[in-house]
């Protein structure tokens, strides 16, 4: 294992060099999680490698986050991070949205990725991959940038390392960039592209043994854990129930109680989007969050979905209540 890295090899920025106090520059450690275990953290410091046993003391704590210790390696305190995904990773510099230009093509899961990403305060930039493939990629380009004026989206083939060229200004030394999308999005292609040496020595590094944590060719830091791989939409926030509940309190309206919202007869949501009272691409972001975490073989809803009807219920009545005072 390489154990020789300096502060900035594993992103140290000023952001966090700002939350530090004279001691800790004069008698203090800073460590950065670079895997995490049920019961055991593993660090990396310019000292090199080590592990903390989890414990009830230890504050909450996720891969990518930095911690100040002491010579002894007891944490003294946790980092204030720069961008959370709960849970899972944390101080992710860019986050890559990727989606594939064939009959994957998704802009709704392209929003949704969006506000996750937005959500956890991170950059997004979105990769369209298998342009190689695709005659409309340029139309396509164009419906996402509509999203967002200042959203960077770049057109590429995963497999051709010069098609990768324009991600260079986005690889810095030090940056660290983390990859959301669905299956067959071409996550793994673009990652085994830039690891890929661009000059003859330099080559990917991993920072510990799971490899969670990776110094790629250019110097910037792929953060691939399992939890960002397997990311599910389906986790729902209090702000994405809130852009919903009007749709959820319709639903109580249709015909049928088991209603999919698809062309049933006396549906309440179909009818309120023919009398534009409901905007069609809403509906449509509503039932792609609905459905995110299905099972076809199940019969109940699964419990990422009970949680989402509970809060919205939750919130509807919460807006009747204040809409009575």
């Amino acid at each position: 294992m390489d154990a020789t890295f300096t502060l900035l090899d594993l992103g140290w920025q000023a952001y966090f060099q700002q939350q530090l106090s004279l001691d800790d520059l004069e008698s203090n450690r800073i460590a950065r999680i670079c895997s995490k275990q049920d019961s055991k953290y593993e660090l990396v410091s310019e000292f090199g490698f080590f592990t903390l046993e989890n414990h009830s003391d230890l504050p909450n704590m996720a891969v990518g986050d930095w911690l100040v210790t002491d010579t002894e390696q007891n944490v003294l305190r946790l980092l204030e991070p720069s961008s959370v995904f709960e849970g899972i990773a944390s101080n992710i510099d860019t986050v890559f949205l990727m989606c594939a230009l064939n009959q994957d093509f998704n802009l709704t899961l392209i929003k949704r990725y969006l506000e996750l990403t937005h959500n956890a305060q991170a950059d997004a930039v979105v990769i369209l991959t298998k342009a190689d493939t695709c005659d409309d990629a340029a139309e396509k380009r164009a419906q996402v940038e509509k999203l967002d004026p200042l959203l960077i989206v770049e057109t590429v083939n995963a497999l051709d390392a010069s098609s990768l060229r324009c991600l260079s200004p986005l690889l810095k030394k030090g940056k660290t960039i983390a990859l959301l999308g669905a299956v067959g999005s071409g996550k793994s292609a673009l990652i085994n592209t830039l690891m890929q040496a661009t000059e003859e020595g330099k080559t990917q590094r991993n920072i510990g043994d799971s490899g969670a944590l990776k110094i790629m060719p250019s110097g910037a830091i792929l953060l691939d854990t399992k939890g960002m791989r397997e990311l599910q939409l389906a986790e729902f926030d209090s702000s994405s129930i809130a852009n919903f509940a009007d749709i959820i309190a319709l639903e109580k309206d249709c015909r049928f109680s088991d209603c999919h919202h698809q062309g049933e007869p006396d549906c309440a949501i179909k009818g309120a989007v023919k009398a534009n009272r409901l905007d069609e691409q809403r509906v449509a972001d509503f039932m792609l969050l609905r459905n995110e975490d299905n099972d076809d073989d199940q019969v109940t809803k699964s419990k990422p979905q009970e949680k989402f009807y509970r809060s919205a219920q939750s919130d509807i009545r919460a807006r009747k209540h204040s809409s009575a005072e």
